[in-house]
């Protein structure tokens, strides 16, 4: 619902108004999506982001899989969560439509080494730099690259990403 109010458009989300300047509202760059990214077992991971100039957050996580990747001295990858802020100025809209964004993580990664021990590892202030391309189950897609790692381009499962120029 929109209402029109002195000072711009007025959103209503819920039981929360939020003012936004008309201009901003019109053309302030964003990508906002989340869901299940698809991918083989020890891959498939939950995504959620939100990220404007201002900055945003993102959240990767790949958990409670079987059959997970070799990662520095863990043979198996059985976890891993990659949650951060959204480097302000960093949001870019690419000439495919894409959004490319890039930032500050920490990284929690919990696996086996080769003798089956489990390890646990965090990784705080881990750069990191993700792209998605816009839709849903299918259309969408979500690559990202950390701690010289690089999972996709893989499509969304369940979800959906939007993408404002």
């Amino acid at each position: 619902m929109r209402i029109r109010g002195q000072a711009g458009v007025w959103t209503v989300v819920g039981w929360v108004a939020l003012a936004l300047p008309v201009a901003a509202a019109a053309s302030d760059a964003r990508a906002v999506g989340g869901g299940v990214v698809d991918g083989p077992l020890g891959l498939t991971s939950q995504l959620g982001f939100g990220a404007t100039s201002d900055g945003g957050s993102f959240q990767c996580v790949m958990a409670g899989r079987s059959g997970g990747f070799p990662f520095g001295p863990w043979k198996e990858v059985l976890q891993m969560e990659v949650h951060g802020d959204v480097t302000p100025g960093s949001l870019v809209i690419n000439a495919d439509g894409s959004a490319t964004f890039t930032g500050k993580a920490r990284v929690q990664v919990v696996g086996r080494d080769a003798n089956g021990k489990i390890l646990k590892g965090v990784f705080p202030g881990a750069d990191y730099s993700t792209t998605h391309e816009a839709g849903g189950p299918g259309e969408a897609t979500h690559l990202l690259q950390v701690l010289g790692l690089t999972f996709g381009p893989a499509p969304l499962k369940a979800g959906h990403i939007s993408i404002t120029p």
